[in-house]
């Protein structure tokens, strides 16, 4: 049986994850935001900044068009559910240098549920039953030792969805080297292709969203240019984020308004869920059948930033 290192614990990595958030706070003032624009009471305030300040812009291939948030309520009249297959491997634009995305084009009626993966695994098999009787497909951000620890879970995953790399054992990609960088990339996606049949690049997301430019530059020179991050911004509703919250062991019902909230970003969106999220699981049914009845269907990452 493989050794594995024990990681730290959810509660140590909230409390590390929610300090390097509040680091980008600042980008938020800088856009302008106003007194209406300002996040609500269940949304941390850092969470109305959308990257930090030295990301680099996305080229025209994945650039989100200008079109205007949704301001009209949401059709009633929900979308056809397409008949359950396996996420198909869709090519992403290539590009030269790094760049993070935090939506597609709106001009698509689509949304991207993204789930974290990496420490426990309780909710996990029923998330899983949800999505397929639901069917939805969706892309799983995942670490390496989760898929060592659980290989009946990862292959059941990846025989319906896309897996793309988290890092092996989630650390701060800021205090690694360049080198260090790129090999625990490599790792990670090595493994996972055993479950996947293929590779994740070039998407990929970084542990507690931990990142700098040349963190994003290392990246990019290992073959994992496209820095995914999740969608925020203004609503007809006020202020919201794809980032659901489960992570901080949020209620349901805070999960499934801040879940619900972000249906008002339209298409393109990108949502962050994490898989053992007890939450996530007691309110994802209800969660994407509002979107169908928005008129919004779900596609892997990868689809979605097709051109």
């Amino acid at each position: 049986m493989p050794i594995i290192d024990v990681p730290p614990s959810r509660k140590a990595l909230t409390l590390r994850r929610t300090l390097i958030l509040a680091t980008v706070a600042c980008t938020a003032l800088a856009l302008g935001c106003s007194d209406a624009d300002e996040p609500p009471a269940s949304t941390p305030a850092s969470f109305a900044a959308t990257a930090t300040v030295a990301v680099a812009t996305p080229t025209p291939a994945l650039a989100v068009e200008p079109t205007a948030l949704p301001t009209s309520s949401p059709s009633p009249t929900p979308s056809p559910v397409p008949a359950h297959t396996p996420a198909p491997s869709t090519p992403v634009a290539t590009h030269s240098g790094a760049i993070e995305v935090e939506r597609g084009t709106s001009a698509r009626p689509e949304v991207a549920l993204t789930f974290d993966c990496g420490w426990r695994a309780e909710a996990t098999p029923e998330i899983l039953r949800i999505l397929e009787e639901e069917n939805v497909v969706t892309t799983w951000f995942m670490m390496g030792i989760w898929a060592e620890a659980h290989p009946d879970l990862t292959k059941r995953i990846a025989a319906k969805h896309e897996l793309a790399t988290h890092s092996w054992d989630h650390p701060d990609y800021r205090d690694l080297t360049d080198a260090q960088i790129a090999a625990d990339l490599k790792r990670t996606d090595d493994f996972l292709r055993t479950f996947s049949g293929r590779g994740s690049a070039p998407i990929w997301r970084a542990p507690s969203a931990a990142r700098d430019q040349r963190v994003l530059d290392a990246a990019a020179r290992a073959g994992w240019p496209v820095h995914v991050f999740w969608t925020t911004g203004p609503t007809s509703a006020g202020f919201a984020s794809g980032d659901s919250l489960d992570w901080t062991e949020a209620s349901a019902a805070t999960v499934r308004a801040n879940l619900l909230r972000a249906i008002g970003l339209g298409g393109g969106s990108i949502l962050v869920v994490h898989c053992d999220a007890e939450a996530t699981r007691d309110v994802l049914r209800e969660v994407v059948r509002e979107y169908r009845k928005a008129g919004l269907e779900f596609v892997t990452v990868s689809q979605l930033l097709r051109p």
